[in-house]
């Protein structure tokens, strides 16, 4: 077990590697001089333009300024952004509750929902049950998201009287310690997450019924399941105790895939309902050119993802200990 979880450490490292690289050129490559975004072009002299280059580090050439980055990210400083000086460490878990609650919230009801459905239209194989299922999920995964969220907030949100923006309604505010709302305005961060967690978790939710319904026709074929029959054991406790149990082991290890859609669909999902997370925040640092908290948001949430792609991994082998040998 040891070799096993050493082996999916190691793997890491390079992956590390070559997301910081990748991160840096592709940042640096955008057009546009963050010194004159932030200053305005007017009343800019070129010995002004110089000194605050000097001052941000940019006058260094490229693969100095990486070596020097990683060397910060090392000791655990991702430096400070250009535009409000402030560590961009502070800023992302200032803001990441917010982007916590909302892909917590569309993973939750995507796993249920997706679950359910793909486990009708597997028990419902060739009916229109599991045909409608089907071009429903299909729909689902091909839906853009910001036509989606468009049309709920053109057209749900007057309807059945929902926020169409921001964490809490207008009129209604809370001042928590821990960024969480959920914790200290259960009701009213509730409201304004419907909407805005339902076009995240849109895509989940037919990844997770297309991947359930796959899995449980899998193994309701298998020999096991038509042993339980011959038993006489009910189908209801069947399909719910001996062949789902076993067909969500696919599911899960699907979820690691899922958290990287919720956050990298967080980034639109955030700008059409203007929440104040760390999707709008990337989007910010890309209009400003803030190199630090670009190359920062994304260090860190390719660090949770793989987190969460190595810990589902490593339960993946505890779970099925064959995958130990791979």
């Amino acid at each position: 077990m040891f070799k096993f979880i050493l082996k999916r450490i190691l793997m890491v490292i390079p992956t590390f590697i070559a997301i910081t690289f990748v991160t840096f050129a592709l940042i640096h490559f955008i057009p546009g001089d963050p010194v004159e975004i932030m200053m305005g072009e007017r009343g800019l002299t070129p010995e002004v333009h110089q000194q605050m280059m000097k001052q941000l580090g940019l006058d260094l050439p490229l693969y100095q300024q990486y070596f020097n980055y990683i060397g910060n990210v090392i000791q655990g400083d991702f430096g400070e952004s250009f535009r409000t000086q402030q560590p961009v460490l502070r800023e992302f878990f200032t803001l990441f509750p917010a982007t916590f609650e909302l892909a917590f919230f569309a993973l939750f009801w995507s796993l249920i929902a997706g679950i359910t459905l793909g486990t009708i239209a597997a028990v419902k194989k060739d009916s229109w049950i599991s045909h409608t299922v089907t071009a429903m999920s299909l729909t689902g995964y091909s839906m853009p998201i910001f036509w989606w969220g468009l049309i709920l907030i053109l057209y749900v949100s007057p309807w059945l009287d929902l926020p169409q923006g921001g964490r809490l309604e207008d009129s209604f505010w809370i001042d928590t310690p821990t960024g969480f709302m959920l914790i200290g305005a259960f009701g009213n961060a509730i409201k304004s997450l419907i909407l805005p967690s339902i076009v995240l978790g849109t895509i989940p939710l037919a990844v997770i019924t297309r991947m359930t319904r796959s899995s449980m026709l899998e193994v309701l074929g298998e020999d096991y399941i038509r042993t339980a029959k011959a038993k006489g054991l009910s189908y209801t406790r069947i399909v719910i105790v001996h062949a789902l149990r076993n067909a969500l082991i696919p599911v899960v290890t699907v979820v690691g895939l899922i958290v990287g859609q919720l956050l990298s669909g967080a980034v639109l999902t955030e700008t059409i309902f203007s929440w104040p997370g760390i999707g709008k925040w990337i989007i910010d640092a890309i209009s400003n050119r803030d190199y630090p908290v670009l190359q920062g948001a994304v260090l860190i949430i390719a660090t949770i993802i793989i987190v969460v792609n190595l810990t589902i991994d490593l339960l993946y082998g505890v779970v099925n200990p064959r995958i130990r040998h791979q």
